[in-house]
């Protein structure tokens, strides 16, 4: 029998708290409710900077549940509509591209790239028409680094009040530093907490991961966790400890870090001594989703150093994408209902499973998270 949605009530407390139930996974009625109540809700990655870069760039895409289409106007703004034609319905664009302006695939109705209709071809015979009222419907757009992001409420704070000030100033991490090396997709048939829950954690590196294992320990693994953001941070082994013949960084530098960090909702960021990649889930229904990994290194870093470390990360990545079906699978089993947190190593995943409550029921505060540092020694 399918397992429902419980939706009981969440302890604050994660070394009193239990994890989500199974229902929250398996039952489709909470992806009908995360989609209206927390991606529409949120700022949600479409794009990056480089793929609008010019007057009259596009791309048609879409975001919790909406078509979109994202462009840069004649001003050089940077402007992201509903992908849906005012008068019936049509399509606007479909795919990437340049235009001077967007016409419906439908009927041919053309409109700036301000959104304003500017021409209805062979529509007669009509009474009180007013095109002001037929304008495209626009959406809040922000940016973040080499990032485009939109989001549909429009009473939702800016991302840098939502957690670009505060991890900047936390983390320091400066993207004009960074160019874009690699790009790579992946579809998971599993729900996309599922991923989430497995990012927000290094508790399972010894066990799953052993090439990472062997460049941290868990005894220097921390978890820090802010209002709409958590950091996993490990200081990389020193050189002598293991064969530096089987490790990436032999020769580390004084205070050189593993870090990973969960931006809510679904933005992530692998930051290594030497390299950047971003994370970002794209739910594609309850039990799917595309993972799309961005790769960024800085101009010294040679080719075969490159090479090397996406190999690496390659391989991590199909480890967990390897524990990710497992726990899907097995969250379905009679065994299984809900699970328990490590305090010292679990508290990313208890403050992203207690974002994610607070959204869908539409918890009038979201918690504060006021920031969370473990051992203020790093």
């Amino acid at each position: 029998m399918p397992k429902t949605w419980k939706n009981e009530p969440f302890e604050a407390d994660p070394a009193r708290a239990r994890t989500l139930d199974a229902g929250w996974y398996l039952d489709p009625v909470v992806f009908e409710l995360e989609t209206e109540r927390l991606f529409a809700r949120t700022w949600q990655p479409v794009t990056k900077l480089r793929d609008i870069a010019n007057t009259g760039d596009f791309i048609a895409t879409d975001a919790a549940g909406q078509p979109i289409v994202v462009l840069r106007d004649k001003s050089n703004k940077i402007r992201a509509f509903y992908n849906v034609c005012p008068h019936r319905a049509g399509t606007l664009a479909r795919g990437k591209g340049n235009r001077k302006s967007l016409q419906c695939t439908y009927h041919g109705w053309t409109f700036g790239l301000d959104g304003c209709l500017l021409n209805t071809p062979y529509f007669v015979q009509v009474e009180d028409f007013n095109p002001d009222d037929f304008h495209l419907r626009e959406i809040r757009t922000d940016t973040w680094g080499p990032y485009v992001f939109i989001n549909l409420d429009d009473n939702a704070a800016p991302i840098k009040d939502w957690w670009g000030d505060e991890f900047e100033n936390s983390r320091g991490i400066d993207w004009s530093e960074w160019h874009l090396v690699d790009e790579r997709e992946y579809i998971i048939d599993v729900n996309w907490k599922v991923y989430m829950d497995n990012y927000a954690e290094g508790y399972h590196v010894a066990t799953a991961h052993p090439g990472l294992h062997r460049e941290m320990s868990l005894d220097d693994l921390y978890v820090d966790t802010y209002r709409f953001h958590s950091t996993q941070r490990a200081v990389v082994k020193p050189p002598y400890i293991g064969n530096p013949a089987n490790r990436r960084y032999s020769q580390p530098k004084p205070g050189d870090q593993i870090c990973y960090h969960v931006l809510f909702p679904n933005f992530m960021i692998d930051d290594y001594p030497d390299n950047l990649s971003t994370n970002i889930i794209k739910p594609l229904s309850h039990n799917r989703i595309l993972l799309k990994f961005d790769w960024w290194f800085k101009d010294d870093m040679d080719q075969a150093s490159i090479d090397s470390m996406i190999e690496f990360a390659d391989q991590v990545q199909y480890e967990d994408i390897a524990i990710c079906n497992d726990v899907q699978r097995n969250l379905q089993s009679r065994a299984y209902d809900s699970g328990r947190f490590s305090g010292r190593y679990e508290n990313g995943v208890h403050h992203f499973h207690a974002l994610v409550h607070s959204f869908v029921n539409e918890t009038e505060q979201i918690p504060g998270f006021e920031p969370q540092m473990q051992d203020s020694r790093y």
